[in-house]
């Protein structure tokens, strides 16, 4: 007869194979891991190409807006020169289109900077997609591949879904609201291995918990070992099993 802390072993090894099939289905395949960090490092390097790509050419169109809008500026006092009164306004006037001149090289040297800087980029930019592709094509081949794949551990998700309802049916409602307080308290580890202490020359046996290293008493390991009982650690208060058992 299977004992309760039987199907608590089962339940858990269930429960961990389910959350392993889970991880691979929403995550990265390890035989496929370092291609994709290679790529999604080289897709980063070439994503801040872009960006600084992306950031000179809005200097560029800053400035050209800006020169534009000087350009305007100035043609407004050079037609005000015909309508000076006096020395004075004609000075002042002149002093305004002088101003207005000096944005305008400014404008202009920033635009052409920005020009300059944005060609830099661009060659940058095109090198790296050029050197990428060939990294780029291996890695959407593999992704085609795992694609591929996921239907089967969707498939095996499923079945490990229904085995953990079927073990979860099978034990006392008592015995799985403790296993399940103790499973969401230990992040999904409701048990521990009992794990034989090492000890140098001679002696009586001791045992401890596998998971906190706390001493597990004899009588513990017996009732265990001989009935199938569901006992607790004394320290970490997860369920006690033996592995050999």
């Amino acid at each position: 007869m299977e004992t309760d802390l039987k199907t608590v072993v089962s339940l858990q090894e269930a429960i961990d194979d389910l959350r392993t099939h889970q991880a691979q289905l929403h995550g990265i395949p390890d035989w496929m891991q370092e291609l994709h960090d290679r790529h999604s490092e080289r897709k980063a390097e070439i994503d801040a190409l872009q960006e600084t790509l992306d950031e000179t050419q809005a200097e560029q169109r800053a400035a050209e807006a800006e020169t534009a809008d000087l350009q305007t500026k100035l043609k407004t006092f050079q037609e005000q020169i015909g309508l000076v009164r006096n020395q004075r306004e004609y000075a002042a006037l002149l002093q305004e289109i002088d101003t207005v001149k000096g944005h305008i090289r400014e404008a202009e040297d920033k635009g052409l900077s920005a020009l300059e800087r944005q060609e830099e980029s661009q060659k940058s930019l095109d090198e790296e997609l050029q050197n990428f592709a060939e990294l780029d094509g291996q890695y959407k081949t593999e992704l085609v591949k795992w694609e591929g794949q996921k239907p089967q551990i969707a498939e095996r998700i499923g079945e490990l879904e229904i085995e953990v309802k079927t073990l979860e049916e099978r034990l006392p409602k008592a015995v799985l609201g403790l296993f399940r307080r103790i499973l969401d308290r230990h992040e999904n580890q409701a048990l521990a291995p009992i794990q034989k202490l090492q000890r140098a020359g001679k002696g009586p046996q001791m045992w401890h918990c596998g998971a906190c290293n706390y001493s597990v008493r004899p009588q513990s390991v017996v009732e265990i070992a001989n009935n199938g009982s569901l006992v607790p650690c004394d320290s970490c208060k997860r369920i006690l099993y033996l592995p050999e058992v």
